[in-house]
């Protein structure tokens, strides 16, 4: 069966009875765009689509053009807001569906070495480095403990936002993200379409090594990945899953390569086929969970 994708302006026209579960998305590229031109985009909600045994209904928020860099402009989306908290809509959801802290910390990684205070940066200059410590010693203690306290406060308060709403029983679901490999491979569709690559650019303007910028990166997405697993609380019928989980078989892109590669579009974005192996992984964990 399908999962029927639709956007906040479509509800009014839709019979909310006719699918068995109902999900309201918002989230950072994984729900919106991957690549340029639009024609060409996928997302891990299309990598669903036909993963369900029922027909299904998402509300994605996370549309193309309002894409959610940063957990907190969650707010910031009227569309959102509205559907989760407005009682006299009725729009009763039987799962939150959200992909949060990926774009947080490559635009975290990307704060410029100029920045005095290494407390307001997630890497460090090199003269900040120790001689001989290991890759990860590239990363900022007090810049990391920041943007862990950034994104547990904002994940707290989506919680409080649905308990205290008309939307109290529904359950909110989350993802990790892939492995990525360091390349210079940016999204596609020319100059004016043209964003990335963004690790690639972050760790060269930190001088970090090429030898050891992937096993920055690896660190980065390790610690990203044992944060967001941490806000799994079944009682709370909060359920994160794992897509770094090796059976769901992504293959990682190429080292060196510029353009697509394997299972990756972009340098950390993947293909159709990528996100329909996540997606028919995902599918799955959800509906083991409702």
């Amino acid at each position: 069966m399908t999962l029927t994708i639709k956007q906040p302006w479509d509800v009014p026209d839709l019979d909310l009875n006719a699918y068995q579960y109902k999900f309201l998305a918002e989230g950072d590229s994984w729900f919106s765009i991957g690549e340029f031109p639009p024609w060409a985009t996928s997302s891990l909600l299309f990598g669903m689509s036909r993963s369900f045994a029922a027909s299904n209904l998402v509300i994605n928020c996370a549309r193309q053009g309002d894409t959610l860099s940063h957990m907190h402009q969650m707010w910031y989306d009227s569309n959102f807001t509205r559907m989760l908290d407005a009682p006299h809509l009725g729009y009763y959801w039987d799962a939150l569906l959200l992909s949060a802290g990926g774009n947080d910390l490559i635009d975290a990684c990307l704060v410029a070495p100029a920045v005095t205070d290494p407390a307001r940066r997630l890497l460090l200059r090199p003269e900040e480095i120790p001689a001989g410590a290991p890759p990860e010693a590239c990363i900022s203690t007090g810049g990391w403990q920041a943007f862990e306290h950034y994104l547990r406060a904002n994940f707290s308060d989506l919680v409080q936002r649905r308990n205290r709403g008309v939307n109290q029983g529904a359950a909110l679901f989350m993802h990790t993200y892939t492995r990525v490999t360091v390349r210079n491979a940016p999204t596609g569709g020319g100059p004016l379409f043209q964003h990335g690559p963004w690790l690639y650019h972050a760790l060269a303007q930190y001088q970090v090594p090429e030898a050891a910028q992937q096993s920055v990166a690896d660190a980065l997405f390790n610690r990203l990945r044992r944060l967001l697993l941490s806000f799994a609380d079944p009682a709370q019928r909060i359920f994160v899953f794992d897509s770094q989980d090796p059976a769901i078989g992504v293959v990682p892109a190429l080292p060196g390569t510029s353009g697509v590669s394997n299972d990756f579009e972009n340098e950390i974005h993947l293909t159709p086929a990528g996100y329909r192996k996540v997606g028919a992984a995902f599918a799955a964990f959800i509906e083991s969970k409702l």
